[in-house]
């Protein structure tokens, strides 16, 4: 292993001590009252090492966040699997309520719907290629539905999560795959008929 490839196995180790620290503390208290100095001490680094890499406790709970999200709908690889990795999606938010909250507080709901819609959108293009006969023939056409269903399905999450996450996940996602079952066919059929109607 070479000098970089070392410090940056020791980066990547530190990063996941500091993540895991906060995770643990958070199974106990509340995100306001975890401090850089509970979590160094808690994973055995020095205040310098947690700076180096995260500004504050929030910054780390956003990396916690973004990159364990990230994971999560890097499940939702299949039209098959779409609604249970939403669900399974949804459960991590649950589950990990404080730091989907300090998120929240940190990016706001802006900042939480551009990143969860870049994550989301790649899901939504693969369902759309799929379901959708490999989505209207126009590509202009074909981006119009991938954003338009990522959004709808983003913003039943979203009020979810502003709700306070109560609502059962599985009833919620079985209501958007019902709403959406046959809506993205009938979208590209029809964006597609437009098209042929305009070149003939």
């Amino acid at each position: 292993m070479s000098d970089d490839e070392g410090q940056d196995a020791r980066r990547a180790d530190a990063r996941d001590a500091l993540a895991a620290a906060l995770k643990a503390r958070l199974l106990t208290e509340p995100f306001a009252r975890v401090t850089v100095t509970h979590l160094t001490r808690d994973c055995g680094l020095t205040r310098q090492a947690f700076y180096y890499h995260f500004h504050d406790v929030q910054d780390l709970a956003a990396w916690v966040f973004e990159t364990e999200v990230a994971e999560q709908v890097r499940l939702l690889a299949s039209h098959d699997a779409w609604a249970d990795g939403l669900v399974r999606l949804m459960g991590y938010l649950r589950e990990n309520r404080s730091s989907t909250t300090a998120v929240l507080e940190g990016l706001g709901r802006a900042g939480l719907e551009r990143f969860l819609f870049l994550q989301m959108r790649p899901v939504t293009a693969a369902v759309v290629q799929e379901v959708g006969g490999g989505g209207p023939a126009s590509p202009v056409h074909r981006a119009l539905v991938v954003d338009f269903y990522t959004s709808a399905v983003l913003a039943v999450v979203l009020r979810w999560v502003s709700q306070g996450m109560v609502e059962d996940p599985y009833r919620l996602v079985g209501d958007v795959e019902l709403m959406l079952h046959g809506a993205v066919q009938e979208s590209v059929a029809r964006l597609d008929a437009r098209g042929r109607r305009t070149q003939a």
